[in-house]
């Protein structure tokens, strides 16, 4: 049985099937473990220590060149100039605000200008950059979609499950809500629709690389957040 054949029978006993859903199902148990992850438990609790903080944002921002050029991929590559405004849109957004966000953290952790500049990468942070560039090299928009819909479903689906402490650092709150904000919501309800659309229309082995891709973003995700905080 082929993954075509298998979404195909879950759609068949649903009434509204989406892809994007039937994909996040298939992605158990890492799915599940990242929502829930410790380190974004203890982020929200105000118990996670701030060196520990500091060192997976480092991490994180590794991810910014990459994923922006990954971006850059799907704006080129998109079916229509609607895609294109509203991925440049995000563009603008994590090239600004959440940028900013992270020099403005570096700065009040006390992070060296030599490990913001030149860090020294986890495995699995190198393994993430290494996808990000891959997808966007290999041309196929709607595994670039499904690596966008990964990134910022997942960090979505956490930020709305924890609750913040009271007297939360501010840093600690504000990674929060740039991940839980109307505008959030409404880009990760788009990037979702987006991919139930193209990807429903891929051929069979085309359709077995985007459930492959979709996986491999997700496994990679708790990857990351487990490697973050064993090496605290």
């Amino acid at each position: 049985m082929t993954d075509r054949t298998r979404f195909d029978a879950w759609a068949s006993a649903r009434p509204e099937p989406r892809l994007s859903d039937w994909l996040r199902e298939i992605s158990a148990p890492d799915w599940e473990a990242m929502v829930a992850h410790p380190l974004t438990t203890a982020l929200a609790a105000g118990s996670l220590p701030r060196p520990v903080f500091a060192r997976y944002l480092v991490q994180d921002y590794g991810f910014i060149d990459p994923f922006t050029a990954l971006l850059g991929h799907a704006i080129g590559h998109a079916p229509a100039m609607a895609d294109r405004v509203v991925l440049g849109q995000f563009v603008g957004m994590l090239t600004s605000d959440e940028n900013t966000f992270f020099q403005r953290a570096f700065d009040a952790f006390d992070v060296p200008a030599g490990t913001r500049d030149r860090p020294d990468y986890l495995p699995v942070t190198d393994a993430f950059r290494d996808l990000l560039r891959e997808v966007g090299d290999g041309q196929s928009y709607a595994e670039m979609m499904a690596v966008l819909v990964v990134t910022e479903w997942l960090y979505l689906s956490w930020a709305t499950r924890v609750t913040a402490a009271p007297d939360l650092d501010p840093f600690y709150a504000e990674w929060i809500a740039l991940h839980d904000n109307p505008d959030f919501v409404v880009f990760v309800e788009w990037l979702k629709t987006r991919l139930d659309a193209v990807g429903s229309e891929l051929p069979d082995p085309a359709f077995a690389r985007l459930a492959a891709c979709f996986r491999r973003t997700v496994a990679l995700e708790r990857q990351f957040h487990d490697a973050c905080l064993a090496a605290a």
